[in-house]
């Protein structure tokens, strides 16, 4: 057995990755009270060939829309950076330039910024006339079929058996290729609904289409949502789809963020044309089919795409965005009403503005912002709002830091 892969400084490296921005939850809090014993567990299991995911978490999430998530246990999320981690590179190589999510530079803001570079490209800054074809993938990650996943995922591994962190060197067939494919066909082939958990939340479960659920999948279809590895194969998945629409149908203004795509060009009737042919290309070969709904129109109209209208000169934010805001500050609104906000939800209503003011600072908004601001005089409260951000005032953190002290006290 090769030990690259497995020895302890690599799964190190991808506990260090895993717990980035997941240091205060429960699960990682968990793992890291018994860190030492935990790792070295794991390097046990993975280097015997024992390793298997354990229990899921199963709840509901309704932001921006319902969604059932099964989060894998944070053990299992170490794998799952590991694996990432070693077939990464390659895959990097032969994605698209304009394949966006789950990608460095390539978030939300990345896209919309390439859309408008698009957008003014074919128009010549505003001079001509083009459309869009607009495209969503029906319950994507419901329908993505695992042996179409696996077969990919193998395929570029057989291209590359020379795939090792931070090497290049020639590796043989029994070695890290067999540890790697292993490992991507147990995560690949793993049902969470075998073994799980399921977490109360705030968002009712009736109100989550059938379809939108793992437990309603055709037999092999379906991967959870909210792990790293189902964002990564969703990519892996659709570069198929990617290189059949830039190099077979050689449309040049086009990108992808997850299993929402836009097409730019001159002649709607081509537009028409490319859509019938991905709807077959996706039948055939994905096993994939399309949203009924299909958004072909000038570019004049702008397009609404990843939380922003982008039109050729000028970006907007989009009326559910701001609805979704409206709502959090009212909920907060009524929790201050009955009692001033402890610290811990002081901290995630500063995270909620903040998020949003940040998302709105990248579109032409100032005066709907503002307005919002205005009608929550209550914020000013605890927050001083200027430039896009929000800090709590100096006056509530000394107020805070006061009373824990005095409670710390107390309870000595």
């Amino acid at each position: 057995m090769n030990a690259e892969l497995f020895k302890p400084s690599e799964i190190f490296s991808a506990y260090v990755d895993c717990r980035r921005r997941k240091r205060g939850t429960s699960n990682a809090l968990s793992f890291e009270k018994h860190q030492v014993d935990n790792l070295v567990l794991l390097t046990h299991d993975l280097s015997a060939g024992r390793y298997y995911p354990r229990r899921y978490v199963c709840f509901m999430i309704d932001n921006p829309k319902p969604r059932e998530i099964f989060a894998a246990d944070f053990y299992d999320r170490v794998v799952h950076h590991l694996i990432i981690r070693n077939i990464e590179p390659y895959w990097e190589k032969i994605f698209i330039y304009d394949s966006f999510a789950c990608r460095k530079e390539k978030g939300t803001l990345a896209a919309v910024e390439r859309l408008e570079h698009f957008m003014r490209s074919i128009t010549e800054n505003g001079m001509q006339r083009a459309h869009f074809l607009q495209l969503d993938i029906k319950n994507f990650f419901m329908t993505i079929d695992k042996n179409i996943l696996f077969a990919i995922l193998d395929r570029g591994l057989r291209k590359h058996k020379n795939l090792s962190l931070n090497r290049l060197s020639f590796i043989p067939e029994k070695s890290e290729y067999s540890e790697i494919r292993n490992l991507l066909k147990i995560l690949v082939f793993h049902d969470p609904t075998e073994d799980f958990v399921k977490k109360v939340s705030g968002c009712s479960v009736e109100r989550l289409d059938t379809e939108k659920s793992l437990f309603n999948t055709k037999k092999g279809c379906g991967i959870p949502i909210g792990n790293l590895t189902s964002q990564f194969f969703a990519n892996v998945y659709l570069n198929e789809l990617d290189h059949f629409i830039k190099h077979i149908l050689k449309a040049r203004y086009y990108l992808r963020y997850v299993d929402d795509f836009i097409i730019l060009h001159e002649n709607p009737e081509q537009l028409k044309k490319w859509h019938k042919e991905i709807n077959k290309f996706l039948k055939d070969k994905l096993n994939l089919t399309l949203k009924n709904i299909v958004i072909i129109k000038p570019l004049s109209c702008g397009i609404n795409f990843l939380g922003y209208v982008q039109h050729v000169h000028y970006r907007l934010v989009r009326r559910r965005v701001i609805g979704n805001f409206e709502r959090k500050l009212n909920e907060y609104s009524v929790k201050d009403l009955a009692k001033p906000l402890n610290y811990d939800e002081l901290n995630q209503l500063k995270a909620v503005v903040t998020s949003y003011l940040a998302h709105c600072s990248k579109a032409n908004s100032f005066k709907i912002i503002l307005k919002t601001l205005k009608k929550h005089q209550w914020l000013k409260k605890y927050f001083h709002i200027k430039k896009w951000k929000a800090e709590i005032r100096k006056e509530i953190k000394d107020k805070y830091w006061n009373e824990k002290n005095i409670m710390l006290y107390a309870g000595g």
